[in-house]
């Protein structure tokens, strides 16, 4: 059962759309796995539905999703030149997080957005915002419950995945006995939970590894071992035959230490002077409010921003509030 503050949202959403014809769906720059899962289901659903739909994102999915049902309908585009009755945006805490591939004033007569973030701007005609969701795509399944629409076994996939990858196989804090309660009946539309696993974590490509093997080269802790910091730079993308899509999970990678209650990756981005931060901790320590504090957002245990200059100046800036955010 949705939050009771939601449930209003959620009929909303259903009436729109039931009267409405053509949709766009889009989800954050750098699409992860439940991003890509909600597209995915929910345009499943539409069809189901008669709607027309089309999916595009700023920015290509990753390739470990490659298997996904329906994932080569997903367009990559700066900018979508159609409208639509209805956008249906994804995990986004403003406009500028999907990368302005739409306009929503002029594209849209009516803007949907999804989101379970902590962080957000509330910029959707209809906001449903899930705070104790898990996931995008633990909501959209109350969206199918509201609807009367049975999941299939495609679809129940790719809310599995969805709900899978954003609670990093259901070990998270955000994982919640609803979560658990949602993933059993997509169980029971034959999800093959060992297929999803390996081809998701049971595998990696060698570049990944020696990416991987690079970034622990560089793992240092400090403030008594309860903050690990790790870097990636352009070099090492290079000498490692990688890409940026290759960083998932590194971050965590950090927390294996015992005494660790932050790890901190820093990385070179293509784009110059520019650098991310992925941010993971556990018991206390906030990072959603750290990464606010540089313009970024996300959950509480694991949160992200985007620092212009040097990767040695945004570690000079992060650190001392990365601090500051252990003793609060």
């Amino acid at each position: 059962m949705p939050p009771k503050q939601n449930r209003k949202v959620i009929r909303a959403i259903c009436r729109a759309i039931q009267k409405n014809r053509t949709f766009f769906l889009t989800g954050h720059k750098k699409p992860d796995g439940d991003t890509v899962a909600s597209e995915l289901a929910m345009a499943s659903l539409l069809k189901r539905l008669g709607k027309k739909v089309d999916i595009a994102n700023a920015e290509p999915a990753p390739d470990y999703l490659s298997f996904l049902p329906g994932i080569q309908k997903i367009k990559t585009a700066k900018k979508v030149d159609r409208c639509y009755d209805v956008a249906m945006i994804f995990e986004c805490s403003d406009t500028e997080r999907m990368g302005n591939i739409l306009d929503i004033r002029k594209q849209a007569k009516t803007v949907i957005n999804i989101d379970h973030h902590l962080k957000h701007s509330f910029f959707g005609h209809l906001n449903l915002i899930g705070l104790t969701s898990s996931s995008n795509s633990e909501q959209l399944y109350y969206i199918y419950d509201a609807l009367k629409m049975p999941i299939l076994k495609e679809e129940a996939t790719c809310l599995y995945v969805g709900m899978m990858t954003d609670t990093g196989r259901f070990q998270y804090s955000n994982t919640n006995p609803e979560t658990l309660w949602i993933a059993s009946k997509l169980l029971e539309k034959g999800v093959e939970v060992h297929t999803l696993c390996e081809k998701i974590y049971g595998t990696k490509t060698f570049s990944s590894l020696k990416l991987l093997s690079r970034a622990l080269l560089s793992l240092h802790l400090i403030e008594k071992d309860q903050i690990a910091t790790l870097q990636i730079t352009k070099d090492d993308y290079k000498l490692a035959g990688s890409n940026e899509e290759e960083t998932e999970d590194i971050v965590n990678q950090g927390l294996l230490v015992p005494s660790t209650l932050m790890a901190i990756l820093f990385r070179e981005t293509e784009t110059e002077n520019t650098v991310k931060v992925s941010f993971r901790s556990r018991r206390h320590v906030n990072v959603c409010a750290l990464a606010e504090r540089f313009g970024g957002g996300g959950h509480k245990y694991a949160s992200g921003c985007e620092i212009s200059g040097s990767l040695q100046n945004a570690m000079q800036s992060v650190l001392p509030q990365a601090r500051k955010a252990l003793k609060n």
